[in-house]
């Protein structure tokens, strides 16, 4: 009969520069996607191109959105289960990549909204197993500091995807031609934006390439079987007992407000500017970028803030910026000011993404990484619904105010803010572990 040795515990070592730099360039490939397929390009295709409308558009992102939301934690529990993130990241965005190429293939819109909701929940999806992979890259190089790099690589991809894929929808003839047979899928006809679905998984899978080569995988405990069953226990289990966690509950009740206001605010800046202040579009791309170029500052910035005095006080500090620059754009006499709003959301909103990454990371038990960025990326869908949610609400009931109606409604995400600043102040000040972590080898099977 043979029998299992008990599994050796193996010292782990500072994370290389190759695996930092592999692990931050897979932000800067996934903020590709979200750009060009959430953001620009397949809406605008979708929507107005192919006339299914807006409608149909915000369709497809719940149902997606929807699914991720309800399986976040299971996927988080597989890896925690498994201990092994990079398998379920690679697949994941391998199948994300050409369902994203195949997007412009078919006239169906049935065909069409089905290809995106799966593109888009493998992309959501791999998140988490991304997230769950920064405590070993961040090894005796600090949680704050990497975390930070990731962002800001991140911001980094958002410019240059909106630089580089308008070359395939605003000049399609030309690089048609530079391309020669190599562009036989480009279209030169009124539904350009499609051209940017081929090159955007090919720029996704790129980027995130380095990720699947050189990022560790480290075990913190002996592996365990990885079946549904198992699963759902694990996570039911964690929930229950989130009280055991110190602070983790409260946390993700907190980012769910905050992220919530956050995402709420850069969501309706566009909007806002054009229907408060009568910005053109030219001028509300140029603030969008000017604020972007902030947040890779912010990113940075922030990320090495959290490692020196905590990601705690970081993120309090994150909040109190929120909420100066809420209440400078809800009483903002002209665009001008929007100049100086615009810099504060970017700087805020890198660090906001900077600072919880690397608190949750000192919050949750090593053990269950995943399954906690499991929760955090299900509180993050839930704030995507609730805040734009609390918007249309607001807009609905002071719409007879015109105009004032968006300062009311965009000066009320302060109070969302303030909830969870006090939220926050009721979680332990923890700081990520600085040592190389240790983690189980597992045992060869003996006689």
């Amino acid at each position: 009969m043979s029998v299992r040795a008990p599994a050796a515990t193996v010292s782990g070592r500072r994370a290389t520069w190759p695996a930092v730099i592999s692990w931050a360039l897979y932000d800067f490939a996934g903020t590709i996607f979200s750009v060009s397929i959430l953001s620009v390009y397949f809406p605008l295709w979708l929507g107005s191109e192919l006339g299914a409308g807006a409608d149909t558009v915000n369709y497809a992102a719940a149902g997606s959105a929807l699914l991720v939301l309800l399986l976040s934690p299971f996927l988080g529990a597989v890896s925690d289960l498994g201990q092994r993130r990079k398998p379920y990241l690679v697949v994941l965005v391998s199948v994300s990549v050409v369902f994203t190429a195949l997007l412009g293939v078919s006239g169906e819109v049935a065909v069409i909204v089905a290809l995106f909701v799966a593109a888009n929940f493998c992309y959501q999806s791999a998140t988490v197993f991304y997230n769950a992979l920064l405590p070993g890259v961040s090894a005796g190089r600090g949680t704050g500091r990497v975390s930070g790099y990731g962002t800001a690589l991140g911001y980094v991809g958002a410019i240059f995807a909106l630089l580089f894929l308008q070359l395939f929808v605003g000049d399609a003839s030309a690089v048609k031609e530079l391309l020669g047979p190599l562009g036989w899928w480009i279209g030169t006809g009124a539904a350009r934006s499609s051209n940017a679905f081929v090159p955007t998984a090919v720029l996704y899978l790129l980027f995130s390439l380095p990720a699947f080569f050189f990022v560790p995988d480290p075990k913190v405990r002996r592996p365990m079987d990885v079946r549904p069953s198992a699963v759902y226990r694990d996570v039911i289990a964690t929930i229950r007992n989130l009280r055991s966690y110190p602070g983790a509950g409260t946390f993700i009740a907190a980012t769910v407000l905050y992220t919530d206001a956050a995402n709420t605010a850069v969501s309706n800046m566009a909007l806002y500017g054009r229907e408060v202040f009568g910005m053109s579009s030219g001028g509300i791309r140029n603030l969008l970028l000017f604020s972007t170029v902030f947040a890779i500052v912010g990113s940075a910035a922030f990320g090495h803030l959290s490692d020196r005095v905590g990601p705690k006080r970081a993120l309090v500090v994150v909040l109190l910026l929120w909420l100066v620059a809420i209440a400078l754009a809800a009483v903002a006499p002209g665009p001008r000011v929007l100049l100086l709003v615009g810099p504060v959301v970017g700087v805020a909103l890198g660090a906001t993404w900077t600072v919880s990454r690397a608190m949750l990371v000192a919050l949750a038990p090593p053990e269950k990484t995943g399954e906690f960025f499991g929760l955090y990326n299900l509180a993050g869908r839930f704030s995507a619904v609730a805040g734009p949610a609390l918007i249309a609400l607001l807009l609905d009931a002071f719409g007879g105010l015109g105009a004032p109606s968006y300062r009311i409604a965009i000066g009320a995400l302060a109070i969302v803010v303030l909830a969870g600043l006090y939220l926050l102040s009721r979680t332990p000040d923890v700081r990520p572990s600085t040592t190389p972590p240790e983690y189980h080898v597992p045992p060869d099977a003996g006689a």
